[in-house]
């Protein structure tokens, strides 16, 4: 019994710990984006007219290079998850 109520702490306080600091980084972002907007939208411009005239292979390059980090981060997160019941279940016998 003691067991569920320490995994449910844990869910809990990891939970919010992850949770709180997103949320006030979100908030910042959000208060950064209203205060600069007109810059920003300019940047995006001169950024698309830069792209435009470059052409877009590097672009392509940067969404493959996302694409395999997640799939790094996934794989992380089952094997860490495999590990974590397997020593659980160890520690039951």
């Amino acid at each position: 019994m003691k067991t569920r109520t320490k995994v449910q702490f844990l869910a809990v306080a990891w939970t919010m710990m992850i949770a709180i600091p997103v949320t006030v980084l979100a908030l910042s972002a959000t208060a950064y984006v209203t205060e600069n907007l007109i810059q920003i939208s300019n940047a995006i411009t001169h950024f698309g007219q830069q792209l435009a005239k470059f052409g877009t292979d590097w672009l392509f390059a940067s969404e493959v290079v996302g694409l395999i980090a997640g799939q790094i981060i996934i794989l992380a997160v089952v094997a860490i998850t495999v590990y974590s019941v397997r020593k659980e279940s160890k520690q039951s016998e």
